[in-house]
């Protein structure tokens, strides 16, 4: 079993997400204390937890995000949208990484299912050159964004930011997958 652990978020996408947990507090506060039916109360406070939860796991998450993989199957643990996969649906020779500030193709157009957020992009995107792909991506650092791209055989890209994306990749082609 390998297993390649995944960049945490940053400190921008981190602040977002707290803000947003913190706004949601707030609107529960204001609909505790606005004069409604009770139904109609419990109906947006049960919204908002549920919304809350989801995002106070991915949170949570972010942080422990990692590709694992064996001969017979490969799992990508990232928040809300996981994968797990046979082994076969990954091409992996055809794994490499890319600079998303030079290589603009590849840059997420479209967010289809997923969350964005000022340094960090997770679930399903289309890219700007119309490929869909699941991205688990921080924002860039030192003018820089290092992503490293596993294609799979299922029409999709997995597009995932790791801290050390050559020694991934070496690991990545290291063992023979067929």
């Amino acid at each position: 079993m390998h297993t390649i652990t995944l960049s945490a978020i940053d400190t921008s996408a981190l602040y977002s997400l707290i803000g947003l947990l913190v706004g949601l507090v707030v609107i529960a506060g204001i609909i505790l204390m606005k004069p409604m039916p009770n139904t109609a109360k419990y109906a947006a406070m049960g919204i908002l937890l549920a919304v809350f939860s989801i995002f106070s796991v991915a949170l949570y998450q972010s942080y422990t995000s990692q590709l694992i993989w064996d001969d017979k199957s490969v799992s990508l643990n990232v928040p809300l949208y996981a994968q797990t996969l046979d082994a076969e649906d990954i091409d992996w020779q055809g794994a490499y990484i890319a600079d998303l500030t030079t290589q603009t193709d590849l840059k997420p157009k479209w967010r289809t299912n997923g969350l964005g957020l000022p340094g960090y992009s997770l679930g399903w995107f289309t890219l700007q050159n119309k490929r869909r792909a699941l991205l688990s991506v921080v924002g860039a650092k030192d003018g820089s964004q290092w992503v490293m791209i596993i294609p799979t055989h299922k029409n999709y890209l997995m597009m995932i930011s790791v801290e050390q994306p050559e020694r991934a990749l070496a690991l990545l082609h290291s063992k023979n997958h067929s």
